[in-house]
């Protein structure tokens, strides 16, 4: 607030007002000066006037201070804002322009796909008919007896794994040799070590006996009905496939393992 004084050794009237001190952050810097009037009415005439004056001048400094307070609390965002605004904006200016994609540029990308796929296609397809070319297909033969034919297609057994083998018929002989006649049936692939392996192991279980005749023939039908006994007229060639093997032993002469046997077969 202001104020207007005369004073009365002169007769000139006063002017008095308070107005921010940056020194102590208040409104408490007094400030005076004579009016040049001693009428009353001119005198409040110019203390209106310098009232605007002043307010003006204190508006002013105050936006200044705030301003330099509020860039003092946020230069640092201010100045990242800043740059980053900066950036988009050089960005846009130097970013080539995005062309629309028309109908022919869109028939002739579509075109462009069909035809690397079909060439993909083609390739695998002609690597496929190479493939098929080069694998031996293996068809069943009718000629051939059945039997054979679906043991020949049963996968190899290892060398020494054991071996699954069927006794068919046991005979005793007669005399005073005892000697023990075994008829038994095993895997047509079977290998010669597991053939002999089997024959020991029937002489082992039938110790009855000390005297051995062992036949083991293949686990078709062929030697199936050949270790059973059967009268069946069967070809020679028939019988020599389907036997695997002869065994014989006794004290004397020792052990005999034959695992082509098929000159024996008049024997027995």
């Amino acid at each position: 607030m202001s104020s207007i004084y005369r004073k009365g050794r002169d007769g000139y009237y006063y002017y008095q007002t308070y107005i921010y001190n940056p020194e102590t952050g208040k409104k408490d810097k007094r400030i005076f000066h004579s009016l040049g009037t001693k009428n009353s009415e001119n005198a409040k005439q110019k203390q209106i006037e310098l009232d605007a004056q002043y307010e003006k001048t204190a508006a002013s400094k105050s936006k200044r201070l705030l301003l330099s307070a509020f860039y003092k609390k946020y230069k640092i965002p201010l100045i990242v804002v800043t740059t980053v605004i900066t950036t988009i904006i050089i960005m846009k200016k130097y970013q080539k322009p995005v062309v629309p994609l028309t109908d022919e540029l869109a028939s002739v990308n579509v075109l462009s796909e069909i035809v690397d796929d079909t060439s993909i296609k083609q390739v695998e397809n002609d690597a496929l008919v190479e493939k098929l070319s080069n694998k031996v297909v293996k068809s069943v033969d009718l000629s051939k007896n059945i039997d054979e034919q679906y043991i020949n297609e049963k996968p190899p057994i290892i060398e020494n794994q054991p071996i699954e083998y069927q006794v068919i018929r046991i005979e005793s002989g007669s005399g005073t040799f005892d000697q023990g006649k075994i008829y038994a049936v095993a895997p047509k692939r079977s290998s010669s070590k597991q053939l002999l392996g089997i024959c020991k192991e029937l002489v082992i279980k039938n110790n009855e006996f000390s005297n051995f005749i062992i036949c083991i023939y293949d686990d078709t039908k062929t030697g199936l009905e050949i270790a059973q006994g059967k009268e069946i007229n069967y070809s020679n060639e028939q019988i020599k496939k389907s036997w695997l093997a002869m065994f014989s032993y006794n004290p004397v002469e020792g052990e005999y393992f034959d695992d082509n046997p098929g000159g024996y077969m008049g024997a027995f």
